[in-house]
């Protein structure tokens, strides 16, 4: 039996190859899907007891993190296809906070019942890689269901 992909969570961080991600989401969801369209914006919600009087930004700031919030769903919003409402697919967006982006995006995908995952690739490798590691294949390794990934290529 082919399995139904009716819920599909893309996750991007706005650079141009990880939106290039978006329209693949689209592309896998079956027709009357959804898709959901997150951005992590990695956020320490308790700080550390050494530094609880500082914090690098103001996002524990409830109208702060508010305003965040709804400035990058509006520009989630911009990256939905065109052609998806008369495909009848549906979307959802959301600003996710979350201190570290692969985890946010697994436990995201945990809590929204998606049946699968779509991430665009930097496509680092070597020292790069090894240093800065890889949010894809963190993602890859620990999602429970599909995961495309969309290569950095042309």
């Amino acid at each position: 039996m082919i399995p139904s992909m009716d819920k599909i969570l893309v996750t991007t961080d706005f650079s141009e190859m990880a939106n290039r991600a978006v329209p693949h989401a689209y592309a896998a969801v079956s027709p009357g899907g959804e898709v959901h369209l997150i951005h992590v914006i990695e956020h320490q919600d308790v700080p550390s007891p050494l530094y609880a009087h500082y914090s690098p930004d103001q996002l524990h700031i409830p109208e702060k993190r508010k305003e965040v919030a709804e400035k990058v769903e509006a520009e989630l919003k911009a990256l939905i296809p065109s052609d998806a409402a008369q495909k009848q697919l549906k979307t959802k967006v959301e600003a996710v906070f979350h201190p570290q982006v692969a985890e946010g995006v697994l436990k995201e995908a945990a809590g929204r019942e998606v049946d699968g995952i779509v991430i665009g690739s930097h496509g680092r490798s070597g020292l790069v890689h090894l240093l800065m590691g890889s949010v894809a294949v963190k993602i890859l390794q620990g999602s429970t269901v599909p995961v495309l990934i969309v290569p950095n290529k042309k």
